[in-house]
């Protein structure tokens, strides 16, 4: 999985203040200086956590899916089972219910990693990430 950017805090030009006044404010008014020194923490805080988002949050949610998965995997495979078990044409129908689960279950954990649906979707040069 391809790492986030590392994003440095911001240079005090991106901040809206100059080295400068940063100095003559930190002398003359040190409480109004931590306070915009916590202000520009957060907002680089803020500003890594929202690079790193797209990263983690699906790897999160996925992970979080895959018990309910299980467990709809096991309760459909039951009703197939119970398919089977009444006879007739039933173990044809659940035969063909279990396939498309397991099937379906299987693309889900193995086939749709995001790193292979990157590689897929484009198969020209990755464009370069500007950090």
């Amino acid at each position: 999985m391809p790492k986030p950017p590392v994003r440095a805090e911001a240079p005090p030009a991106e901040a809206g203040i100059s080295v400068e006044q940063a100095v003559k404010v930190r002398e003359q008014a040190p409480e109004l200086y931590d306070l915009w020194l916590k202000i520009a923490q957060e907002k680089a805080t803020t500003a890594t956590y929202v690079d790193r988002a797209p990263y983690e949050v699906p790897e999160r949610l996925a992970q979080s899916g895959r018990p309910r998965a299980l467990a709809a995997l096991i309760v459909l495979l039951s009703f197939c089972a119970y398919l089977a078990w009444l006879g007739g044409p039933g173990p044809y129908i659940a035969g063909v219910i279990a396939i498309f689960d397991l099937i379906a279950m299987l693309g889900i954990f193995f086939g749709l990693r995001p790193d292979r649906l990157s590689q897929s979707r484009r198969p020209g040069p990755k464009p370069l990430s500007v950090t």
